[in-house]
C-alpha cells in the first residue's frame, strides 16, 4: 500500500528561463507565462488531498506553491533554504553558454549534502515516525500527499541520485530527462521490512517525472541552463 505520495514540482517560467540566463539563487520572479503555468497546474492538482507543503524560499518557487495551494487553504507551506536552486556563483545572470570561471559555484557534493539533509528530516524521518506510531496514511487510497516546490537542477540531481542509489525505482516507461517549468514528478512510498533486524524502510517508486500534460499546448522552454551545469 502507498503510504506517501510525494509531488515534486519545478517552479513556473521566468524571463531568465525564456532568455536562457543562468539563475542559480538569484531571486528572479515568475513572468506572466509562469503564473499561467502555475494556475494550470493548480487546477490539475486541486483534488489532491495535500497535508503538508514545502517550498524553496526563492520567489519563483514560493509563488508557484502559493498559486497551487489556493485550492488547499488549510495547508501551511514551509519555506526552506535547503530547497533553493544550485548556487551558481559568478555565473548567475550570465548567458547559458557562458565560459566565465565560477570558483564560488556550489559543488555537487555540497548540493547533495543540502538536499539530503532536508529529505532525511522532512520526508524519511517524518514518515518512519508515523509508521512506527501506526498513523501513516490518510487521504485517497490511504496515502498521505505532500507537495514540494523547488528548482530544476536540484530536482534533477535529487531524483537521479535517489534512483541511482536504489532508494527509488522508476516505474515502467518513466525516464528521468529534462526538468521542465511546473513539471510534476511523483514518488510513491510504501513500507518495506528488511534484514535480520526487521528494520522498517521506505521503498520508493518514481511514478512520473516532470509531467507537463497540464500545460496542454503552451510553449514550454525545453532546456534549463542551470540544470545543465550540475553533474548528476
Amino acid at each position: 500500500m502507498t503510504l506517501l505520495r510525494l509531488y515534486i514540482v519545478r517552479h513556473g517560467e521566468t524571463d531568465w528561463n525564456r532568455t536562457r540566463r543562468i539563475q542559480g539563487q538569484k531571486d528572479v520572479p515568475l513572468n506572466e507565462t509562469g503564473i499561467t503555468q502555475a494556475a494550470l497546474l493548480a487546477q490539475a492538482l486541486k483534488e489532491v488531498p495535500f497535508t503538508r507543503a514545502y517550498t524553496s524560499d526563492l520567489q519563483r518557487a514560493s509563488k508557484t506553491a502559493e498559486v497551487i495551494l489556493r485550492y488547499h487553504p488549510s495547508v501551511i507551506v514551509e519555506e526552506d533554504e535547503a530547497l533553493r536552486e544550485v548556487y551558481m556563483g559568478e555565473l548567475e545572470g550570465e548567458p547559458g553558454n557562458s565560459k566565465k570561471p565560477a570558483p564560488s559555484k556550489e559543488t555537487t557534493e555540497a548540493l547533495m549534502r543540502r538536499w539530503q539533509s532536508w529529505y532525511s528530516r522532512s520526508i524519511v524521518r517524518y514518515m518512519l515516525s508515523k509508521v512506527k506510531r501506526g498513523t501513516a496514511g490518510g487521504g485517497i487510497g490511504g496515502s498521505e500527499c505532500i507537495l514540494v516546490v523547488s528548482h530544476g537542477a536540484l530536482i534533477s540531481h535529487m531524483v537521479r541520485v535517489l534512483v541511482a542509489s536504489g532508494a527509488v525505482l522508476p516505474a515502467r516507461g518513466v525516464v528521468v530527462g529534462h526538468c521542465l517549468n511546473t513539471g510534476v514528478s511523483i514518488i510513491d512510498y510504501s513500507e518495506s521490512v528488511q534484514g535480520r533486524s526487521r528494520g522498517i524502510y521506505l521503498k520508493g517508486t518514481l511514478a512520473k517525472y516532470s509531467d507537463v500534460t497540464h500545460l496542454l499546448r503552451t510553449n514550454v522552454v525545453e532546456e534549463n541552463v542551470d540544470e545543465g551545469r550540475v553533474v548528476p
